[in-house]
């Protein structure tokens, strides 16, 4: 019987730290911006998906793409892409249904679209950061998105830093 039951204790404790190495997967922010960034606009609560690294971008020209979403809630999401800058690069031919709006500073400056989808607002940053382009999307359960160009902008610069790229040093 104690046997049983030490086993069982055992048993347990290795289920569950295999469960919480299991459950620890992706971090949020997938090494491409600090998980605050990420955190600060949808939550806690988050999956976290990863297709590629900046190593294997620097290295072999592949994207890298981050996800974070609340479980349940896809519509409350951050997505990061960030690939190797095609030339030419032309814009989205959809239109942008709440409009196209610009984020940052007259030496750094980017479209932003921002649009309602499913009655969630969705704000699309596209920017270059030689030699890459980057999408930030931000998903939001309402349209409360005052600020998410600025934000995108800002955690695409963050990227582009952990990238090595010149145009990108600095806080600006």
């Amino acid at each position: 019987m104690r046997v049983a039951a030490v086993l069982l204790v055992l048993g347990l404790s290795a289920a569950g730290c295999s469960h919480e190495a299991a459950g620890t997967g992706t971090p949020t922010g997938c090494d491409m911006v600090p998980a605050s960034k990420v955190v600060g606009l949808v939550g806690t609560d988050l999956d976290t998906t990863a297709t590629g690294s900046l190593k294997a971008l620097r290295a072999k020209h592949s994207k890298a793409v981050c996800r974070s979403v609340v479980p349940g809630h896809p519509e409350r999401s951050v997505t990061i892409v960030a690939e190797q800058h095609p030339k030419p690069f032309n814009l989205p031919a959809k239109s942008c249904a709440e409009g196209w709006v610009y984020a940052g500073t007259p030496e750094k400056y980017t479209p932003a679209c921002q649009e309602t989808i499913d009655g969630h607002g969705v704000t699309t940053l596209i920017v270059r950061w030689q030699p890459y382009l980057m999408h930030v999307t931000i998903g939001r359960s309402d349209k409360d998105w005052g600020g998410d160009p600025e934000r995108a902008l800002s955690m695409s610069r963050i990227v582009a830093q952990r990238l090595g790229v010149k145009e990108a040093a600095g806080d600006g």
